[in-house]
């Protein structure tokens, strides 16, 4: 049976800090990730929650703090190590433990961008920002935000506020990414290599994942937390059954008309929700670039350089080669 983690910071963790460290106390945010953050926590979960404090005042006291939640505190859960070595055990290095409750200053806050959102100097660098610090802002749980700058912060940095080309530019490469890898795995399958399937198989399904979240204007999560958080997207109405069928099937067949239909979908989304042309995505890697997320006149370049290989004897499909050497 899991525990309530509001309960344990409510007894247990303020009190404590409160006791030694009034003014800590007083102004610090608390952020709970993973499982418990997520609201999927389990007999199995560990928590993993972080108190962030002002910059000069995490400077000033919060070493202290993290020797309190180190030291003093009764565990939460704690099912899994507190270190990741094991003194004198080489054979520890698979085992992973962290602190239960870190101490953050808050500009380590995404990414150590957020500063950068809070201030005043114009567009944030989001590009500097991961998805999955993006999304754990946005859906972790908070537990204190005595200044409410943690609501702010997921206001400034809301889905609807990252700009519309970042948008296509993360499109256009994860779909380079995943250019052939369908073809990968068909091939890895009909030639019987088990791990070699396996192995595209994990990497193609993540990445599928995550682009759906793209294709829908939302921050994906940690891969940790992919398949439930995808799960409740519209979009994944319409794939869920094909993203078992992938996972599960023993077919090489089955699997390959699983991955047809989800990309099949995928496709008639970007395209009816306008998010890419269909010139684009006949034409990834010219589209990248190109840089057609804020070029419209992405595929000029493109055509000089199949001009160039036609002017020479040779096909338009050739052109490539002559960018690649530089030639005119």
């Amino acid at each position: 049976m899991t525990r309530d983690v509001h309960a344990y910071f409510d007894e247990v963790v303020e009190p404590h800090i409160a006791s030694r460290l009034p003014q800590v106390a007083a102004e610090m945010i608390v952020q709970v990730h993973g499982s418990y953050g997520l609201g999927l926590g389990d007999e199995r979960s560990d928590l993993d929650a972080i108190i962030y404090l002002d910059d000069p005042l995490w400077r000033e006291q919060g070493g202290q703090v993290q020797l309190l939640m180190q030291h003093d505190l009764p565990p939460f859960a704690a099912p899994s190590p507190a270190y990741c070595e094991t003194p004198g055990d080489p054979f520890s290095w698979p085992i992973f433990g962290h602190s239960e409750i870190n101490v953050h200053p808050v500009s380590w806050l995404l990414d150590h961008q957020a500063q950068d959102f809070l201030g005043d100097a114009g567009e944030p660098s989001w590009e500097k920002v991961s998805q999955p610090s993006l999304y754990e802002l946005q859906h972790n749980l908070i537990l204190r935000d005595p200044r409410g700058l943690m609501a702010r912060l997921q206001r400034l940095a809301s889905p609807e506020r990252l700009p519309d080309w970042l948008w296509r530019k993360l499109l256009i490469e994860r779909l380079c990414d995943l250019k052939g890898e369908p073809w990968e795995l068909a091939k890895a399958l009909a030639r019987g290599r088990a791990a070699e399937a396996r192995i595209v198989l994990g990497s193609l399904v993540q990445s599928l994942l995550e682009l759906g979240f793209l294709i829908s204007r939302r921050y994906y999560p940690y891969r940790k937390y992919l398949w439930p958080a995808f799960a409740a997207l519209p979009l994944a109405r319409a794939c869920l059954a094909d993203f078992e069928l992938l996972v599960s099937a023993t077919e090489s067949a089955a699997q390959a008309e699983a991955m047809q239909r989800i990309t099949r979908r995928y496709t008639e989304r970007i395209l009816a929700d306008g998010l890419l042309s269909a010139a684009v995505l006949e034409d990834l890697f010219a589209a990248r670039n190109g840089r057609a997320w804020n070029n419209p006149r992405w595929d000029e370049g493109k055509i000089r350089l199949q001009e160039a290989a036609v002017a020479a004897g040779y096909e338009s499909r050739d052109g490539w080669i002559w960018g690649l050497w530089g030639w005119t």
